[in-house]
């Protein structure tokens, strides 16, 4: 078998490049006639926290930007290249941070956990991102835009862990797309070997922020076509589980439960189209930490 540096691979090796959203079957790049236009449907909640608590949920090397404001996004890719026109769920929280690595400071929102729908999603992000991810099952979004409201849910095997309802929503005229902060992601990859011997192979974090080298990509540059955009007012809540429940995923949901709603700082419904490939991440990059972080206990 014999590889090349500009192709990637996955497990299951020995069966050629992995075709996903970074790349074709053959190993080359999608163009972008190609991955054609994808559709997005999300609402988004944002709440005060307190800092201490969050703060607990950060690696080293992080620190909180500003107010304590968590935004938590529920919603929809559709129509994707990648996966030949299907799409799936998505959710996931993002907390405003300073991140000082060893060579340069990023600000951005760090992403502790994402849940999708489908596993093809969770491989692809999670080997050649570094995205948190974990699986969800996810119903359609409920929208009766007509009096106001929007609700959804995310579960797995049946015990519903988040659900998320808005009401009041009016539409915004002119919408435009916020510009938003980078995307930061802690990539944890452990060591095989007996009850974790040997810590972790890989342990740094990711973003899409542009570097001073002119790595990555700047957020909020990407290009948006039919844009529309409902604000009200909306509750969220992460719903306790127990180990009967969640199995392998109760402490990250509790984690999130545990979190104080200090104030709800607003809530939206948004509709967009946007270039397939903006979903591709493949301007995703390593940020060296200050320290060694492969023996460290999170």
């Amino acid at each position: 078998m014999m590889t090349t540096p500009s192709t990637r691979y996955r497990m299951p090796v020995g069966f050629g490049p992995a075709p996903g959203p970074r790349q074709k079957a053959d190993g080359t790049e999608w163009t972008a006639e190609q991955t054609g236009t994808m559709r997005q449907e999300f609402v988004t909640l944002d709440f005060l926290g307190r800092a201490e608590q969050l703060e607990r949920l950060l690696p080293p090397g992080f620190r909180l930007r500003g107010e304590p404001v968590v935004s938590v996004q529920l919603g929809f890719f559709r129509d994707l290249y990648w996966l030949a026109g299907r799409g799936y769920g998505v959710l996931h929280p993002l907390i405003p941070v300073t991140y000082e690595g060893r060579t340069e400071t990023i600000e951005g929102n760090y992403m502790p956990v994402i849940w999708e729908g489908l596993a093809d999603a969770v491989v692809t992000g999670r080997d050649e991102l570094g995205f948190p991810k974990l699986a969800a099952d996810f119903a359609d979004l409920d929208v009766d835009l007509e009096h106001g409201s929007v609700t959804g849910t995310a579960s797995w095997l049946g015990f519903e862990f988040f659900s998320a309802a808005l009401a009041g929503l009016t539409e915004v005229r002119d919408a435009r797309p916020p510009a938003g902060a980078p995307m930061i992601t802690f990539k944890y990859v452990p060591r095989t070997g007996r009850h974790g011997a040997g810590g972790a192979d890989i342990a740094h974090v990711t973003t899409g922020a542009a570097a001073a080298n002119g790595g990555g990509q700047a957020a909020g540059k990407n290009p948006a076509g039919g844009y529309r955009r409902w604000e009200g007012a909306g509750e969220l809540t992460w719903h306790h589980a127990k180990f009967e429940q969640l199995p392998t995923t109760f402490h990250v949901v509790n984690g999130l439960a545990d979190l104080d709603v200090v104030e709800y700082r607003g809530a939206a419904y948004f509709q967009a189209a946007l270039p397939g490939h903006v979903i591709s991440g493949d301007g995703q990059r390593i940020v060296e930490p200050a320290e060694d972080l492969r023996h460290a206990a999170f």
